[in-house]
């Protein structure tokens, strides 16, 4: 026990310095680089933080610079009851990702998710406050695809269970539409709704039209974690829908 504590804190540390290596080499860039950015983000007591703050704005230089190869993105947040912060990335497509978290002069914080990272409620992060700022790709949707359930993940006890019953597996979908409306299958048709209050802060009420009983109790599980809902991660092929909090996920993948 005492090994793994310290491996997490040498990994957590070694985390944190990659932040500053990141910010330090964001330094180097021209700071009179134009930013491709449009709307401006009051925030950190500035009308334009992407501007205005120094190392922010050389973040974002150096993100654009690696635009062709890295999928970066930056987040503005509330934290500690009102405090303004930042979240980002160079690497959102990576496994396993996380999201440094910063304060308004860039000191880091701490790290959200990834293998080493924490959820937003360990730092006292408003989810409702995440809002997308910046970001070098085309951020993926989660409508026009029907995505398949293929593991319950516990970070607290790092595990990782797949929906199977008596060496079989088993197949629960559901499918996001444009007007708010989601449907599901797996062994009862399943209806509802969903919403989001930001890009990732998300709401689901769901549930089954038919009543064909379910001896896996699999498809009771979706359905008990689905309206727990608090938070999604969209990619390209695949979701993760945080329930509870952000210790607790499905993961569900696109099907072809």
């Amino acid at each position: 026990m005492k090994q793994t504590t310290s491996t997490l804190k040498r990994a957590m540390r070694f985390s944190l310095c990659l932040v500053w290596l990141c910010l330090a080499l964001a330094a180097c860039s021209k700071r009179e680089a134009t930013l491709p950015i449009g709307e401006k983000v009051c925030h950190c007591g500035t009308d334009d933080a992407l501007q205005d703050l120094e190392w922010l704005h050389d973040l974002i230089v150096a993100f654009e610079a690696n635009r062709d190869r890295r999928d970066a993105e930056v987040c503005i947040c509330k934290y500690d009851g009102g405090k303004d912060g930042f979240l980002f990335t160079d690497c959102m497509s990576c496994p396993d990702r996380g999201m440094s978290f910063v304060d308004c002069q860039g000191r880091p914080l701490g790290l959200l998710f990834g293998i080493v990272g924490r959820g937003y409620e360990y730092y006292n992060i408003d989810p409702a406050s995440v809002r997308t700022v910046y970001t070098t790709y085309v951020k993926p949707t989660l409508t026009g695809k029907v995505w398949k359930l293929k593991s319950f993940v516990d970070r607290r006890t790092r595990t990782t269970e797949t929906p199977t019953f008596k060496g079989r597996e088993l197949t629960y979908w559901i499918a996001f539409n444009e007007d708010g409306t989601l449907t599901g299958g797996g062994v009862n048709q399943l209806t509802g709704s969903y919403a989001f209050i930001d890009d990732k802060y998300m709401s689901i009420k769901v549930h089954t039209m038919t009543e064909i009983y379910d001896g896996s109790g699999w498809e009771d599980r979706m359905l008990e974690a689905l309206n727990a809902a608090v938070q999604c991660d969209v990619g390209a092929k695949s979701i993760c829908i945080y329930y509870h909090d952000t210790a607790t996920y499905m993961e569900f993948v696109a099907t072809e």
